[in-house]
């Protein structure tokens, strides 16, 4: 204890010295270059010591990046505001949602925000824009703002042509993941939460549009309908404030005749004030649940392949690093980040276990990300306290089962496989013949099992002693969620933060201080950067789980939602 407050007080004296200069030898810009672009994830990824090495350039922006940047400009307090230079946008709605949350936030504060718009402009990237004070473009921009759709693409008839063909058991019409595999298009089921979810995502868009650039709600669907536009159109349907290039910035922000210097983060922030340390005795504890939840160590495969690849949430990791916060004595609570549409059903259930068990020890609050459904919405139950943003796509009580058969396939090939059996259903699952309506209904009493008991655990963890009306596998965003009694409270990072900070009866401290990353334990997931083992990991797991998929019960969200024009 000594040692660490002698180590603040050091830091702090230098911090103090250092914050002397900057003021009396350092002049900061007037506004400082914020680059918004990719998925904004939630927080950084640590990286292992070969990766740093092969990838020496800046990391991805994340939402913990955007939030540590903007804290510190509003800090300094001799910044006037950020440019946003917002490109290649592919984050998530509920992701966007937080990026505009902070940027609202940073404006209450005082400062400024203006948006810089150098590439081409679709609805996500204009949706994100809209939390400026002004919203500018350069010539020859396209500015795309042309609505919201879904694609879901059905492999039903391109399937049947191999000669290929499943069998799809699930708790509802509503449970969806499994129909791409065996329809050509939407069930009315499915195309009625689709269409749901989607009517959600196109009024905060218009909402957006409407609050920022002043437009009552027809004008705002007649500017999304007549796009897209050139900048000059843009212009005049009140979607930008003005059209110039960079090198124009500086006259356009002048304030009294004087033209700001505008520069890039890294040069910024060595004229900006060091915040101060302060010594806390209790953190939170930061474990993540990140990917397709799966059985074994967590892993990223670099091909998504559906149902396998993608980043990939292991049980083992995860309840590896949950017991790691239990057993830390300086954690005080739990911030469990989940950004997975589910996964295989037993995975979940096992890392619904270590949360509920944790939990009566030390408080356990859910962060969700841009989705949390079905066994994302599962390992969520029994936390003390669930925060969803208002875009989250969540719910998708239910699992599904999938048999698949090809029979015709191996017809076609010329093989002909002969089995020798003892046991009634040994060949429950050989897809080189269909499946007797005895089989069907083991697999649907299988399913319907793990249904009960999922519903049971949500039951018990959400205190909702009636289920069947909002389970059977309906998706619904984090705001409908919340109406429901799915989820505790709507808001983002700093709700969940600050629900932890009480529970766990922490003092003071910003998320810098307080939030502890817990480290996942070398046993429970190969570290970052080690090849060999990696792509050992990587296709030994794969060939173990696609021999695996038959039979196994998911507990999987049906869809993603994009912008397509």
């Amino acid at each position: 204890m000594a040692v660490s407050v002698l180590a603040n007080l050091l830091a702090n004296l230098w911090h103090l010295i250092s914050n002397a200069l900057r003021r009396l030898l350092g002049r900061p810009p007037g506004f400082v270059w914020l680059e918004i672009s990719g998925a904004l994830p939630e927080f950084e990824t640590p990286a292992g010591f070969l990766r740093r090495r092969v990838n020496r350039g800046p990391g991805p922006v994340t939402l913990q990046t955007l939030r540590e940047r903007l804290g510190r400009i509003s800090l300094d307090g001799r910044v006037r505001g950020v440019v946003l230079r917002i490109k290649d946008v592919e984050a998530g709605w509920a992701a966007l949602e937080e990026a505009r949350g902070e940027l609202l936030a940073f404006r209450e504060g005082g400062g400024r925000v203006v948006a810089y718009l150098a590439d081409p402009v679709d609805t996500r990237s204009y949706y994100l824009a809209c939390a400026a004070d002004e919203v500018l473009a350069a010539p020859l921009v396209t500015v795309g703002v042309t609505g919201v759709r879904t694609r879901v693409s059905f492999f039903k008839e391109a399937l049947d042509r191999l000669g290929i063909g499943a069998e799809v058991v699930a708790v509802s019409p509503y449970k969806s993941a499994g129909e791409p595999f065996t329809r050509n298009d939407f069930s009315r089921e499915a195309r009625e939460q689709a269409q749901r979810l989607l009517d959600g995502r196109y009024q905060e868009v218009l909402r957006a549009i409407r609050e920022s650039r002043g437009l009552t709600e027809a004008e705002a669907r007649d500017a999304i309908d007549g796009a897209p536009y050139g900048p000059e159109e843009a212009v005049a349907a009140r979607l930008l404030d003005g059209v110039l290039y960079e090198d124009g910035l500086p006259e356009r922000l002048a304030a009294g005749g004087e033209r700001p210097r505008i520069a890039e983060w890294a040069a910024a922030k060595k004229s900006l004030k060091v915040p101060y340390r302060r010594r806390v005795r209790r953190r939170i504890g930061l474990v993540q649940v990140s990917g397709t939840i799966m059985r074994g160590r967590s892993r990223r495969v670099p091909v998504p392949i559906p149902f396998l690849g993608g980043e990939r949430a292991g049980s083992e990791s995860v309840v590896a690093t949950l017991r790691g916060a239990e057993k830390n004595r300086r954690v005080g609570a739990v911030l469990l980040h989940v950004e997975s549409p589910g996964g295989d059903a037993l995975a979940s259930d096992l890392i619904w276990r270590e949360v509920g068990r944790i939990s009566a020890k030390k408080p356990v609050v859910v962060l969700m990300g841009n989705v949390a459904a079905s066994g994302g919405y599962y390992v969520s139950a029994p936390a003390a306290h669930v925060v969803a943003r208002r875009s989250t796509v969540t719910g998708s009580i239910g699992v599904i089962t999938i048999r698949p058969v090809a029979d015709r396939l191996y017809g076609s090939l010329g093989i002909n496989p002969v089995g020798l059996e003892r046991g009634e259903r040994a060949g429950l699952m050989d897809p080189s013949r269909r499946p007797t309506e005895d089989e069907l209904r083991v697999l649907e009493r299988q399913i319907g099992r793990i249904y009960d008991e999922f519903k049971g655990r949500v039951a018990r963890g959400r205190s909702l002693p009636g289920l069947d009306g909002i389970a059977g596998g309906r998706v619904w965003s984090g705001a409908e969620a919340l109406d429901l009694g799915l989820v505790d409270g709507v808001g983002g990072f700093r709700e969940a933060f600050r629900r932890a900070r009480e529970l766990g009866g922490i003092g003071e401290g910003s998320p810098a201080e307080v939030l502890l990353r817990v480290p996942v334990p070398r046993t429970g997931r190969p570290a970052p950067g080690e090849p060999a083992e990696v792509v050992e990991e990587i296709v030994g797991g794969l060939r173990r789980e696609f021999l695996e998929l038959p039979g196994r019960v998911w507990a999987m969200g049906p869809y993603g939602i994009r912008d397509d024009w």
